[in-house]
């Protein structure tokens, strides 16, 4: 069976209710799954200064996953931390979710926003958008300003929040398609659909966790991995 490593590039928190929801959003696809974290690093990833600290811990991950003949890796974070050094670390196949969302959106809807709980998370989505060259199709990033936090324990309110953010962006620029820019927000996705059918808003929301976990079953069951002169792996060990 094929085995994939989700890596979430912070520290554990106390509580580690989203390995639950994440293995739930997995069902579906018929691999193995097996979620952790970093040793060592940020609590949260919010800005390039906290992608940095997470690397070196995160590359370390990615090998030692490759070294137990894992057959992918999933990058559990909407800022592809480390990304492009993960794939030169290895030889399986490495899927951050936000760049394989956006891929993924393009064949279903013309443009597409993406939802934060947060502005100061709001360029890394603009970034990415500008370094894939589809930054004609990213509509907007806007943010509910709620404290992270509240995404798992104040519910109602943060699919109010997000409910009211989508309702206002379709009514102002016609987007039929949101990525939710947290996975954590993937938790509340049932109930945001729920309330955009019943008040007849006809989107599409965008899971990237769900979608990078098929597409790194999907790579593995196709044969494919990154290429070797695109992704050249450092001589140097950590």
């Amino acid at each position: 069976m094929i085995r994939i490593a989700i890596i979430s590039p912070i520290l554990a928190p106390e509580d580690d209710y989203r390995s639950k929801y994440r293995l739930r959003d997995c069902t579906g696809i018929p691999a193995e799954f097996e979620f952790s974290y970093i040793k060592k690093g940020p609590r949260f990833i919010l800005n390039a200064y906290d992608d940095a600290l997470a690397a070196p811990a995160l590359l370390r991950k990615v090998l030692e996953y490759e070294k137990r003949g894992f057959d992918a890796v999933v990058i559990n974070c909407s800022a592809d931390t480390a990304l492009r050094a993960c794939r030169e670390a290895v030889r399986i196949p490495v899927i951050g979710p936000t760049e394989s969302t956006m891929l993924y959106a393009m064949q279903l809807v013309e443009q597409f926003c993406v939802l934060t709980f947060t502005k100061k998370i709001n360029n890394r989505f603009h970034r990415i958008a500008r370094e894939l060259g589809i930054e004609e199709r990213l509509c907007e990033v806007s943010s509910v300003e709620i404290d992270f936090s509240e995404i798992s324990n104040g519910e109602e309110r943060v699919v109010n929040a997000l409910y009211r953010e989508i309702q206002e962006l379709y009514e102002r620029t016609g987007c039929d398609g949101y990525i939710l820019g947290c996975t954590d927000f993937e938790d509340l996705a049932p109930q945001l659909n729920e309330k955009l059918r019943e008040n007849g808003m006809d989107v599409v929301i965008f899971k990237p966790f769900e979608i990078s976990a098929y597409q790194a079953y999907m790579t593995v069951a196709m044969g494919l991995r990154q290429g070797t002169d695109s992704y050249p792996r450092s001589q140097i060990q950590i």
